[in-house]
Formats: C-alpha cells, structure tokens, sequence
C-alpha cells in the first residue's frame, strides 16, 4: 500500500475539526500528523472528541507554531473567518498546500467580501487562484491547486437544490428556506445558537437575506434580485433540508423535471435524486444522509407546471463543510475523488 499522504488540521477541537479528524482517521491516503489548537494544546485529542479517543489514542494537540513546523504538504484550516485567511498565506508561503473551511476565500472579489462580511479582505491577491470547494462544479480546477475555499453549508444545498432549474433557465423567482440544526452555530454556541436556548424551537434566524446567497450569486449567475434566502433553525443538532419555493418562467412537466435532475447530477458520486414513490420520500429528509458525504435532491410540481418545491437535504458538518474539504483535497492530490468518503448515512439518527 503506498504511503498516507501527512495533513494537518487547524482549528481541530471545534465541530468540524473533530470531522475532519473522524474523516481523516478512516481515509487511505492521508494521515492527520498534527492538530493544531491554540488552546488546547497539550491536551489529548480524545478529551475534545470522545468518540475519536481510540483512533487517535497517544495524539495530543498542538501549538500553531509547531504546527507549521511539521513536515506536511496539506493543511485543512477549521478556523474563523477572518483569521483564517492570514494563516493560509502562511502556510502558502511556507510550500504547503491549503484548503480553507472559513469564508474567507469562497467569494472571487474583495468588493463582493467586503459587502457581504462587512471587512476589508485580509488577503484579496489570493483571491483570484482560490478555488471554489464544490467538487460538482469546479472538478478541473481543483487538480493542482494551491487554495481551495470551504463550502457554505446553505449555499451547498442551495446549489444542489436550484442547479437544474438555473441550467435551463426556468427559475423566475425563489424563496429560499434552509432549516437547520444547531451545529451550524458551532461548538461553541452563543445566544442564538446554543442548542438549549434554541432548541423545541422555531426560530427564523434570516428572513430575507443570509450571506450565503452570495455563493449563489456567484456559483450559479442568480440575480439577488429574483431570490430571497432564510434559515430557520429547527429541532436537530446537524443537517440541513432546503426548501426552495421557484416560480417557473414557463409550465412544465413532472417528467421533465424529472429529466432534469437526473440529467444535472448525472455520474457524480455524492448527489442523487428522491425516488418519485412514496410520495413522502420524494422532499428529502436529513435522516437518510446523516453523518455522510451525500446529498439527496427532489421536487414537487404544483398542477399548473409553473410553481414547483425544489429540495435538497444533506449534512452541514460532512457535504457541507468536511466531507466537501476532503473530497476536494483528493482532487487537488490526485488521489481517488471518493477515498474516505465511502461511509454510509447512519439511520435512524
């Protein structure tokens, strides 16, 4: 078997640095050689994931300093927005590759950043080699690169969702509706996103506008002005199910749009299509992806053909955020596209 590929993981006591571990810890062709907390260094990596204590029994975290001291080509940077950036140019500078689970590197422009996270970019000539994380859509790029972005985990299922209507230009107007679970507020949650606090609740968190419709802008060409985008947070502690209302810009037909989506995520490894029976499977549930890399799209077709549910259901944490990293980072090192990522969705969950 040919040698495992060292990696690095920053931010690695968070949500998900602790996936990228889990991920890591089963992949073929990579090996987590350092993880990387500023503070939590010293301490075992079993003692922030209790889960993962026996695939990494002697492992400890480190500092950034001896981080960047490892002999390792890739690093996966878990860390926030912001600071993330400063410390890719880092470690870019130092020869390694990196991708980058953070905001700060998903959008192409320094204007559209600024507008949308409401900071100068730290590090706007990096902008132009990033390469969006979302192997569905930037494939070629990826092999080779020095920087790939994280993904938004709405804008993912979003994308996922909307990309067969925007392929043939059938949406006119979208109202977008994530609901999501707790995780997404991170493993340490404020007010807002503190799963005591929030949970047995129903609470729209961003009614018209959430900052991951700039991905959309920006992945799929749609006009800000012919969609709104919420998320609301509901009873789970991961995944997301997406829930597009679309206006369509003519009548179709059932079938047709089951041409479509079919056609769209033809041959990809992690998206598939709801069966069309039963009809309660045909809006897909986060249940059935949880703790994979998958995603599942569907729809629904009012009678007149011209308003239709486009759905998507996955896991914020894997296709949303790690498992996404993963599968881009194989591209990037030319390994199999799938390696690690072969696991299967654990239900019920």
């Amino acid at each position: 078997m040919a040698e495992k590929i060292p990696v690095t993981v920053w931010g690695a006591t968070g949500f998900i640095g602790g996936e990228l571990m889990r991920v890591i810890a089963g992949h073929p062709g990579m090996e987590a050689v350092g993880a990387i907390s500023r503070s939590s260094a010293g301490t075992a990596v079993g003692a922030a994931h209790p889960h993962l204590r026996h695939a990494y029994r002697d492992m400890t975290f480190i500092s950034a300093d001896q981080g960047e001291a490892l002999d390792s080509p890739l690093a996966f940077l878990a860390l926030p927005h912001r600071a993330s950036a400063a410390m890719a140019k880092r470690l870019l500078g130092l020869g390694r590759r990196v991708v980058d689970l953070s905001a700060d590197f998903r959008l192409r422009s320094a204007e559209e950043y600024l507008k949308w996270y409401g900071v100068e970019h730290p590090c706007p000539e990096l902008l132009g080699e990033a390469v969006y994380g979302l192997p569905e859509l930037h494939r070629g790029e990826m092999t080779g690169a020095r920087l790939i972005s994280g993904v938004g985990c709405n804008a993912t299922s979003a994308i996922c969702a909307l990309r067969p209507l925007v392929k043939e230009g059938l949406i006119e107007e979208a109202r977008i509706e994530c609901r999501v679970g707790s995780s997404e507020g991170g493993a340490h949650g404020d007010e807002g996103s503190s799963h005591p606090l929030r949970s047995r609740t129903l609470r729209v968190v961003s009614p018209f506008v959430h900052r991951h419709a700039a991905e959309l802008i920006q992945e799929l060409g749609l006009p800000g002005e012919k969609f709104t985008m919420g998320v609301t947070a509901v009873e789970l502690v991961r995944g997301i199910q997406c829930l597009a209302h679309v206006t369509l810009t003519r009548a179709v037909k059932e079938v047709d749009l089951w041409k479509l989506y079919r056609a769209a995520w033809s041959g990809e490894a992690f998206v598939s299509a709801t069966p069309a029976k039963p009809a309660h499977l045909r809006i897909p549930d986060p249940r059935f992806v949880m703790g994979s890399n998958r995603v599942l799209v569907g729809f629904a077709l009012a009678e007149d053909g011209r308003r239709a549910i486009a759905a998507s259901a996955l896991d914020n944490l894997m296709k949303g955020a790690a498992g996404s990293a993963v599968q881009s980072a194989n591209i990037m090192l030319g390994l199999d596209e799938t390696s690690g990522l072969d696991m299967m969705p654990v239900y019920p969950a």
